[in-house]
């Protein structure tokens, strides 16, 4: 929470600041720094600590944030596998820091402006958007925190914010920098030309044996056979356990009715809203629509706009008491009578009506199914894996063991490190977990099969039975595939010499009209355009070279398809000047001094950590997540007892 809560003080633009000022550790020192220390502190920051429970908070709060954002459910451990603890501790040192160097510059924020920040949170505001001292404390003890504290943190938060705007405040950039970059980026040119392809040129015939074998040995990456190897497996997945499960239609069924609210989207509504001091000024009001006038008509007389008056989709818990009662009586569309509320007397219009849907226990059927077998599959597969272990263990063969455990049992003649045979096709129902592959390729022949927890829930075991190194394929194998490759080959070098020469009579006395004309091709125009414009058709370099040319060179090049390529003549050039979007050049010079403020703040956050070096307690950062007393599984009474 007092992340979230944080997020309300200061200016925006130093919280976007702020928000980037992760800075790498350099090095983490762990010279027993913490030997005689009781494991209260995860770190050090200079002279200053970051403690255990502030620590376990911030973690919680930027982890609950990533899964709102990302929509996935990391849990702690996944968060850490992924080193997300160390990216909060190295944010939070980095805060650290600041605020130490914001202490020793005598930055400090005043009880009337921390009292101010606070009270501003939404958190602690009632109904009525005031200040709401009992959700203030409740907020406070919900998230095991006591208010000095708190004050002292946003008081710190304050100063950073401070320190941070007098670097990034005052910034400028060069106006003339954003009307260069402004005409570089706006100019435009225009292109003629026509289209070649490979059929364009002579057939290269036949190649003899000589070109064939040079061809295969020249390019000998693109005939070379992966590295394949033989493998047989057991594998206990939750896939196949699933198929396994049985569920039986009252099963479902009961399922399906306890879950109905899930399956049930309510009746909404698109309301709109106009608010008056009186009755008589709402029936008025309801008259003269009635008479002609439209809603939104009556909105701008009040002086409102349409985001004013618009009360959004909204189902009927969603509005209170009287408003809900009237905005969803009306079975069509249309205007309310006016209705009294605590804020006056409301006008509605109901826009439009999205009727109740509820998926059919049919609909659901499938997909309910599914997700009960593979639920009871994910519990049942570790129970099974116990008894597959105990077979491997006691020196079963992968056969036996899968005999004995209900697993499943198959052999791979020939895999590559993509998962595909020898004909290039998917070798078919492989376990899903992409650890399979990663241990096949990494298991000698010969190696001792053990069973492995997959990062899917899945279990197998597999045993390398033989090893195909890479090699060249032998050309009488492909020659076919050779000789394709050299044709395509061929052509390419061909289209390219043919497509220089007719550049070299463009840049003489040869008009692309009659060059046109003289290849039966029609001649296209494309532009004007901006040297980022893709939908020219060009490629990338025959873009730059477009807008490097004088008007009036010619130029071949690729097109955007790699399927051809083009002649042409550069036909026009169209400057771009300052004068034509002064607003846009404006808002560049802004952006392009935000970006120095940015560099300077970035500058000021790396001397900062330089001065204040960080010392990681590496046992009090494990015991936070592993302490059941002491950390992520205790702190405040336990995970889901409180942050």
């Amino acid at each position: 929470m007092l992340n979230s809560m944080r997020n309300s003080v200061g200016s925006i633009g130093a919280k976007i600041l702020l928000g980037l000022l992760v800075v790498a550790f350099a090095a983490w020192g762990l010279e027993g720094v913490f030997a005689a220390r009781t494991q209260t502190v995860v770190a050090k920051v200079g002279n200053a600590e970051i403690q255990v429970q502030d620590f376990a908070r911030t973690f919680e709060g930027r982890l609950q944030a990533l899964r709102t954002t990302t929509g996935a459910s990391f849990t702690p451990e996944d968060a850490r596998r992924s080193g997300f603890d160390r990216v909060v501790l190295e944010q939070m040192a980095t805060e650290t820091a600041l605020s130490e160097e914001a202490s020793a510059l005598g930055l400090d924020a005043s009880d009337l402006a921390v009292s101010a920040a606070i009270m501003d949170f939404p958190q602690f505001k009632d109904a009525y958007g005031k200040f709401d001292r009992t959700a203030y404390e409740a907020n406070l003890q919900r998230n095991y925190l006591r208010q000095d504290e708190f004050e002292e943190n946003i008081r710190r938060d304050l100063a950073r914010d401070a320190l941070l705007q007098s670097i990034g405040n005052g910034t400028t950039a060069p106006r003339k920098l954003a009307e260069t970059l402004y005409k570089y980026r706006n100019e435009k040119r225009s292109f003629d030309y026509i289209t070649l392809s490979a059929s364009d040129v002579e057939d290269p015939g036949e190649p003899s044996t000589e070109e064939l074998e040079t061809f295969h040995k020249e390019n000998a990456v693109q005939f070379t056979a992966p590295e394949y190897r033989k493998v047989s497996y057991v594998a206990l997945t939750v896939k196949d356990v699933a198929a396994s499960i049985e569920k039986s239609e009252q099963d479902l069924k009961v399922e399906y009715n306890s879950r109905l609210d899930a399956y049930t989207t309510p009746e909404r509504r698109r309301v709109e809203q106009i608010v008056f001091d009186s009755e008589e000024e709402a029936k008025e009001a309801a008259q003269k629509i009635a008479d002609g006038e439209s809603f939104a008509k009556l909105a701008e007389t009040r002086g409102l706009s349409a985001q004013d008056v618009s009360l959004g989709i909204q189902t009927k818990d969603e509005l209170p008491g009287a408003l809900s009662d009237a905005a969803f009586a009306p079975k069509e569309p249309g205007l309310v009578e006016p209705v009294g509320t605590a804020l006056g007397w409301s006008l509605l219009n109901i826009l439009s009506i999205e009727p109740r849907n509820v998926v059919t226990f049919e609909e659901a059927k499938e997909e309910l199914e599914e997700e009960l077998t593979t639920t009871e599959a994910r519990q049942l597969v570790p129970e099974r894996s116990v008894d597959l272990d105990d077979q491997l263990a006691g020196g079963s063969s992968l056969t036996e063991a899968a005999e004995q455990s209900g697993a499943r049992y198959a052999e791979i003649v020939a895999i590559d490190a993509t998962g595909r045979d020898e004909n290039g096709d998917r070798v078919a129902d492989l376990p899903d977990d992409p650890e399979f592959l990663t241990r096949i390729f990494t298991t000698n022949v010969g190696e001792e099969p053990t069973l492995i927890e997959g990062t899917t829930g899945d279990y197998f075991s597999l045993s390398v039975e033989e090893i195909t190194e890479a090699a060249l394929r032998p050309l009488d194998t492909i020659k076919d595939q050779v000789s394709g490759a050299w044709e395509v080959s061929e052509r390419e070098k061909a289209l390219e010499e043919l497509t220089a020469k007719h550049v070299k009579k463009l840049n003489g006395e040869t008009d692309l009209a009659d060059l046109a004309k003289e290849l039966e091709l029609e001649v296209k125009s494309a532009g004007p355009g901006t040297r980022t414009d893709r939908s020219l058709g060009f490629s990338t370099e025959l873009l730059g070279e477009i807008f490097e040319a004088a008007e009036g060179d010619a130029l071949e090049g690729g097109s955007s398809d790699s399927l051809t390529r083009v002649v042409g003549v550069v036909t026009e050039i169209v400057p771009a000047t300052s004068e034509e979007d002064v607003t846009a050049i404006d808002r560049s010079t802004e952006n392009y001094a935000a970006r120095l403020a940015q560099d300077f703040v970035d500058q000021f956050t790396r001397t900062a950590r330089s001065r204040h070096p960080v010392q990681a307690n590496q046992q009090a950062i494990d015991a936070v997540f592993t302490n059941p007393g002491g950390g992520y599984g205790g702190y405040g009474g336990g995970h889901g007892g409180g942050y």
